[in-house]
């Protein structure tokens, strides 16, 4: 009985968000429920309640500097050329319109969410995919379902909790994660490539795909193996970009320079990486001070400086934060609705009942644990708090059903991952960087593309234009990359069955 109460909150925001209710509302909605269940059903002081919400504040008011931070240096990129710059280096180093929305879908995206984490791979994929001719709610898609190395997102510290609750080493969880994610990086990549083409031409594109996905793969395992887990993602996202590249062989000749439009893109890196230095030698790993030297800190400064680094002619800073701004709080004010009922969920020992009720099934455990990952990874939004919710757990299911613990936790690190991917803040943002975003400027759109009648892919020449085009829409970037999800989670839980 308290298993199916405690599922009630991730019910109500499910039913909601499929019958198109706004993500706000549903938030609220869920929320709403689940403090009638702690006030009813799982009783919990007030002082722990307050003290779960207060240790959650650091990490709310990061992620909203994270938030803003985002969406005004996409504003700035696409105020002073820059993206459209790196869009058209990228499209014409490129000799297919499919290598090039995988090289960022594979490649990009993963190198820069492995290596700074907190959703900066959204940030700078889907303003890349705006420019190559994707339409806006299809780049929002096409830029989350990218987001397939978070397990190494950030250097792995998600990976760490999960390995520390869940009892298992870490690095065999990083190489057990990496086997895990095999299919995750060949149904995501093909669901980018039909989401962009239509199924004939993603049908044609497999080849590209496999070259890709194995490149992504073999790397990650292979880092994972033999070096360790933190840089497995790095160097495999930076490992497809190389060999996509090297594939296309085109010999790049009278073009603008575009190493003054990645400046913006190198401070942040440099300055996440001296943050995270700095943060190690002092010994700290979480406050106040974390979140200054963090993302939390360096992607709103790095907008600040954007128009210096990019020597954006006139002031543009003002109209920017103006406009980034007018966008920012509706999805701030959802992203900490989320984290405040993933923190209820924890604190009252909602998460925990629910796991353990899905235990009770015995093997069919097995198939169903995915999911639990997933509900973790979708309302918390991270990795890392996904991990904290039910790697103990499924650790637990795991000894008392006989089964290998690493195994299981690494299910559940992996799609505790891949859903954080969509995680309502993080549509929210990709879907207000690819509205705001440029489309490919000077010529039509070579991959733009959308289904007629019975799916059949037409090709659609977008116009020039420097400006954004129709806003993208949210639910359907959500119920798309859910589905993409859900396909991938019903893989995992076969293989976690056959995974004796």
């Amino acid at each position: 009985m308290n298993a199916a109460l405690a599922a009630l909150p991730v019910l109500v925001t499910l039913a909601l968000l499929a019958l198109r209710v706004r993500a706000l509302y549903a938030s609220l909605a869920a929320l709403g429920t689940a403090v009638v269940l702690t006030a009813t059903v799982f009783r919990t002081a007030p002082r722990e309640l307050g003290d779960a919400q207060l240790h959650m504040l650091p990490t709310v008011v990061e992620l909203a500097a994270i938030l803003f931070g985002g969406i005004l240096l996409s504003e700035l990129m696409n105020r002073t050329g820059a993206q459209a710059r790196l869009g058209d280096r990228i499209g014409s180093a490129c000799s297919s319109p499919a290598r090039a929305v995988l090289l960022v879908m594979l490649g990009v995206t993963p190198f820069a969410e492995s290596l700074t984490g907190f959703g900066i791979g959204v940030v700078v994929a889907v303003p890349l995919l705006r420019s190559l001719g994707l339409a806006p709610a299809r780049a929002a898609a096409v830029g989350l379902l990218g987001l397939v190395t978070v397990p190494w997102g950030s250097l792995a510290p998600g990976s760490l909790v999960a390995a520390e609750l869940g009892g298992v080493g870490f690095r065999q969880l990083g190489v057990d994660s990496a086997l895990l994610s095999a299919p995750v990086f060949l149904i995501c990549g093909a669901a980018a490539l039909i989401i962009s083409f239509g199924f004939r031409r993603a049908l044609a594109a497999m080849g590209e795909l496999l070259l890709a996905a194995g490149v992504l793969w073999v790397t990650v395992w292979s880092v994972n193996t033999f070096v360790g887990v933190p840089l497995a993602g790095v160097l495999g996202g930076l490992a497809t970009v190389v060999v996509l590249l090297s594939v296309s062989r085109t010999v790049e000749r009278d073009r603008e320079p575009v190493g003054r439009a990645l400046a913006p893109y190198a401070f942040l890196v440099a300055g996440l990486l001296a943050g995270r230095a700095a943060l190690a030698a002092a010994g700290i790993e979480d406050g106040w001070w974390a979140v200054l030297a963090g993302p939390g800190g360096w992607l709103p400064l790095t907008g600040v400086l954007a128009p210096a680094l990019l020597g954006a002619r006139g002031p543009v800073l003002g109209a920017a934060a103006r406009a980034a701004l007018g966008r920012w709080w509706q999805v701030t004010l959802t992203t900490v609705v989320f984290l405040t009922l993933g923190t209820l969920l924890t604190v009252t020992g909602m998460s925990r009942e629910l796991a353990e009720a899905c235990a009770s099934l015995g093997g069919a455990y097995l198939v169903l644990a995915p999911w639990i990952g997933a509900v973790g990874g979708f309302l918390a939004g991270s990795n890392t708090g996904a991990n904290a919710m039910f790697a103990a757990s499924q650790a637990g299911a795991a000894q008392a059903l006989g089964y290998s613990a690493g195994h299981l936790v690494a299910v559940q690190n992996v799609s505790a991952a891949l859903a954080s991917g969509a995680a309502v803040a993080r549509v929210a943002l990709a879907a207000e960087l690819a509205t705001t975003a440029p489309g490919p400027a000077g010529a039509p759109a070579p991959v733009a593309e959308r289904a007629a009648g019975g799916g059949a892919a037409v090709r659609t020449a977008a116009p020039a234009r420097t400006a954004a085009g129709a806003p993208a829409d949210a639910g359907w970037v959500l119920r798309t990359v859910l589905g993409v999800h859900a396909l991938v989670f019903v893989t995992l839980g076969i293989v976690a069955a056959m995974w004796r």
